[in-house]
């Protein structure tokens, strides 16, 4: 069922801007006030007086509605694959590392209300704040435009994501497969460190490198140690693959 509740009086410029970013995505709101909540971080509390609708009982449910939306895909998609092997893939589409790059190419960040302090400190372009705006857009749209809606939405955002991990093997996660890579040529392990922590208490911010043979190879950000260390793990594949050279 669509969701129903009182239309909120937005802010002339807060509503232009919502349509265009709507328009962008392909979604025509019935309640931009869900839209615009969506897209709010929990910040902003902190800067007004009294508490606005933030985006994190919204994330809530987008996590569900997604994984529901990728299971299902899944399922349809690969009839010859086990359960351990879709389990894989959905974990890995449905990941930080996966929405986060998403959310920036719908162009999240730059609607993204957030606090002063969130906003200078690069709060539009981090990657778990992308991630939790891409599953509250998802639960908006499911609460205003109904399960099908959601479904073209995400199928639509994903499908490149869905794409690259067609392969259950590739949906290993990012520290395993350097590990892997790393101890195949130089039998040593990657060591992680974290470089620094920020934020209070319930929205610390983690920053990790990963050394190969004691160099720095990859840096990483997010909001738990383990994140953080996946993240560089990340980085560090990417630029492994970026110097690697083409052809024979």
């Amino acid at each position: 069922m669509p969701f129903r509740s009182k239309k909120a009086v937005l802010p002339p410029a807060r509503r232009k801007e919502l349509l265009a970013f709507s328009r962008r995505i392909d979604y025509s709101p019935r309640n931009l006030a869900l839209l615009d909540q969506a897209l709010t971080h929990s910040s902003t509390r902190n800067e007004i007086g009294h508490r606005i609708p933030d985006n994190q009982r919204l994330e809530y449910l987008g996590d569900s509605v997604l994984g529901l939306i990728v299971n299902e895909a899944l399922y349809d998609r690969h009839p010859d694959f086990a359960e351990g092997e879709l389990a894989r893939i959905k974990s890995a589409v449905v990941s930080e590392s996966s929405l986060a790059p998403v959310g920036a190419e719908l162009g999240i960040g730059p609607v993204l209300t957030m606090g002063r302090g969130e906003e200078s400190s690069g709060g539009a372009e981090r990657s778990s704040n992308l991630a939790d705006a891409f599953e509250a857009l998802i639960a908006a749209i499911y609460l205003d435009r109904g399960l099908p809606a959601a479904r073209k939405f995400v199928l639509q955002s994903l499908a490149g994501v869905l794409e690259s991990f067609e392969d259950p093997g590739a949906a290993r996660d990012s520290k395993s497969v350097l590990q892997e890579l790393v101890q195949k040529h130089t039998r040593k392990r990657p060591v992680y460190e974290i470089v620094s922590e920020a934020g209070p208490d319930h929205e610390r911010v983690f920053e990790c490198r990963v050394l190969i043979d004691g160099r720095e190879a990859g840096r990483g950000r997010g909001a738990s140690r383990k994140r953080a260390e996946q993240l560089a793990a990340s980085n560090a594949l990417e630029t492994m693959n970026a110097d690697r050279p083409t052809g024979r």
